[in-house]
């Protein structure tokens, strides 16, 4: 399962103080653990309340003083157009763009720079309406951002379709919404893809951790190709090592061994 590492956000307190101060430190070095801890990619999201031309300055700052400590590719993360193309153009390998949603202008905007990038793309279930409370809502969204896509002549292997999943402290039916609308993906666009953010499942919660692991392996199952989690939790890699290994997405067992002998399975 591809992981895309979640710890690199501005809506964590200490990484937005970095960002605004360019604390070059805290932010390669949060890079570099979590590529040492797994991370596939590194999602770089630096979206601040002071503007457009800040964020744009800060993805560029961010991009290059990550990419001089790692070799990982980048999840360029962010709702404005601008932000992303300055990001991406700053990439020295094939990025991913983190996000793109059903809404007309987000349609318009991102497609074309994910096309001219030749980037994969995070789709979001979403649409004008915000998130659809249910799974066939959700289903028709990444539905119209396929469409699209083709329209664009990206294929669908490029997009991993998200289906949101939201709190279960709030609505306990969440986790089943989420887990229906990843089989519905998964049968209505095979050729795609799924992630999904993880660590919504669990927020107001106590123990979130153990409440991501159990999510987590529902999801494996249901279908779940990719993950935006935290590579630091090592447990929560752990149940991605042996969930993938019991539903026979590991081959003669080599990736859990792996992990074992390097010591990075926490039981």
């Amino acid at each position: 399962m591809l992981i895309i590492g979640e710890k690199i956000n501005a809506s964590i307190k200490s990484v937005r103080t970095a960002i605004m101060e360019r604390d070059v430190n805290l932010l390669q070095n949060l890079a570099k653990s979590q590529a040492e801890s797994g991370a596939d990619y590194i999602d770089v999201n630096v979206s601040t309340e002071k503007g457009r031309d800040f964020d744009i300055e800060s993805m560029e700052w961010a991009v290059e003083k990550i990419q001089e400590v790692v070799d990982k590719p980048l999840t360029i993360d962010s709702p404005d157009a601008k932000t992303l193309e300055a990001g991406l153009r700053r990439c020295q390998q094939k990025a991913m763009i983190n996000s793109i949603t059903a809404e007309p202008g987000k349609l318009e905007n991102i497609l074309p720079l994910a096309k001219e990038f030749d980037s994969e793309i995070i789709a979001l279930a979403l649409g004008d309406e915000g998130i659809p409370p249910e799974v066939e809502g959700r289903l028709r969204a990444c539905q119209k951002i396929a469409e699209s896509a083709q329209k664009q002549g990206i294929a669908l292997e490029k997009l991993y379709f998200d289906p949101l999943v939201l709190t279960v402290s709030a609505d306990t039916s969440q986790g089943i919404i989420t887990l229906e609308a990843l089989r519905g993906i998964k049968s209505q666009l095979p050729e795609a893809k799924t992630t999904l953010g993880l660590s919504n499942i669990s927020f107001g919660l106590p123990g979130r951790s153990l409440v991501n692991r159990s999510f987590l392996l529902m999801a494996i199952y249901a279908g779940l190709d990719s993950a935006v989690i935290d590579p630091l939790d090592r447990k929560l890699m752990s149940v991605v090592k042996a969930g993938e290994m019991v539903l026979g997405k590991d081959n003669y067992c080599v990736n859990y061994l792996r992990a074992y002998k390097k010591g990075l399975l926490e039981f």
